[in-house]
């Protein structure tokens, strides 16, 4: 079968976020941003404090919108959070504290192989490819990483969570990226790393999940998947026969 737009996850599929645990690199966060609050926090208030309300805050604010699938805005975050420990700020400190935070998980990522060679490939083909990620970072922070790794320009559109407002498998996500692309439903196929938010959102509305199956994730959800694939070098066989 014949498509004509390919839609991609990012983290997992394309890019990999997860070479430390996300606990490391929130921890690792804490202690880099840290440094910032040097003459504006007490001596009380230590990475490891920070890591906890980062936690706590981002645990339930994931919990608050299980059911509407609204995305956190981890400014609005950073701000409470630092406002909670007594620590306020005019000059960009929740910007400068969220860019220092991030530093650390920026430098352990690698794009996954293929990934570049693949999406050329997509592209000669003349097929539309977009990007629908979910993400509480900023989306400048993942269009830089896929502007340095070289894959950005294969894109015709991204959509990041953060900046949409609501995450996968919110169908409003899919739904944009079908208008964007001007594509039907039957006309595309979404490759993503997880069942619940890279298969079963898009196959609500009708485009096809394809799954590129992770050893570490947890795929009991009762979701069947288009196709599985291990490595993206597969996908030239499913979208191109």
């Amino acid at each position: 079968m014949s498509f004509k737009t390919v839609l991609f996850d990012l983290g997992g599929t394309l890019i990999n976020y997860e070479n430390h645990s996300w606990d490391e690199l929130g921890r690792m966060g804490c202690r880099n941003a840290h440094k910032l609050l040097e003459g504006v926090a007490n001596d009380s208030i230590t990475p490891e404090r920070l890591w906890e309300d980062f936690h706590n805050a981002i645990d339930q604010m994931f919990n608050d919108h299980r059911d509407d699938l609204k995305e956190i805005d981890l400014y609005e975050v950073t701000a409470n959070i630092l406002a909670n420990l007594g620590i306020t700020s005019s000059d960009g400190l929740s910007k400068r504290f969220l860019e220092a935070y991030y530093r650390p998980i920026s430098a352990q990522i690698n794009l996954i192989p293929g990934a570049a060679e693949m999406l050329a490939r997509l592209k000669i083909q003349g097929l539309k490819i977009g990007l629908i990620s979910n993400t509480i970072f900023p989306a400048e922070y993942h269009r830089a990483e896929m502007r340095e790794f070289g894959i950005l320009r294969f894109f015709d559109f991204t959509l990041f969570s953060s900046e949409f407002g609501v995450r996968k498998p919110h169908r409003d996500i899919f739904l944009k990226a079908l208008e964007l692309a001007g594509t039907k439903p039957q006309d595309a196929v979404f490759v993503g790393d997880r069942l619940v938010e890279d298969v079963g959102g898009p196959q609500e509305i009708g485009i096809r999940g394809i799954l590129k199956h992770m050893e570490d994730r947890d795929y009991t959800a009762p979701v069947e998947p288009y196709k599985t694939i291990h490595m993206l070098e597969e996908l030239d066989k499913i979208i191109m026969d």
